[in-house]
């Protein structure tokens, strides 16, 4: 689904000018060895901010916000603006709606909290994999943009 949201993103360009910043995911390359703050760098990079891209599909639940991705991208967000950018801005694009949303790193930080105090942590049963449950109709009503696209 990843994939399939940086390809949205792409076309809808809802930040302006675009450069593509984190790995596209190479053959042969096992990204499970990297890092996590290498490994879950921001997909994009715009004038103004680094924009990490995720998917959803018919549940209406992001499930990619794993813990050690949350944990990277606030590293990330705070090398942003070291740069001299606005922070890591969430670009979700949700398959069975055709809709998208930007959301700003302060409100995928109050999302993240909500989640934990709501849900606590959830757990992938195929991995163990932890992550943090948001849901799209809370995402949609903080986000700072929200589209449509129908490819």
């Amino acid at each position: 689904m990843g994939d399939t949201a940086e390809n949205v993103y792409e076309a809808v360009a809802p930040l302006g000018n675009t450069c593509r910043f984190g790995f596209r995911r190479p053959k042969g390359v096992k990204f499970s060895t990297f890092p996590p703050k290498l490994r879950h760098q921001p997909d994009f990079v715009t004038a103004s901010y680094m924009v990490e891209v995720m998917g959803l599909g018919r549940d209406g639940i992001l499930k990619s916000m794993k813990e050690s991705k949350y944990e990277a991208l606030k590293v990330w967000n705070k090398f942003a603006i070291a740069l001299g950018l606005m922070g890591v801005i969430l670009f979700v694009w949700n398959s069975s709606k055709k809709q998208f949303i930007t959301l700003t790193w302060d409100d995928i930080v109050a999302e993240v909290n909500y989640s934990k105090r709501k849900y606590g942590i959830q757990a992938f049963e195929n991995d163990g994999n932890t992550y943090y449950r948001l849901d799209w109709e809370r995402l949609v009503a903080k986000a700072a943009y929200v589209g449509d696209h129908d490819g």
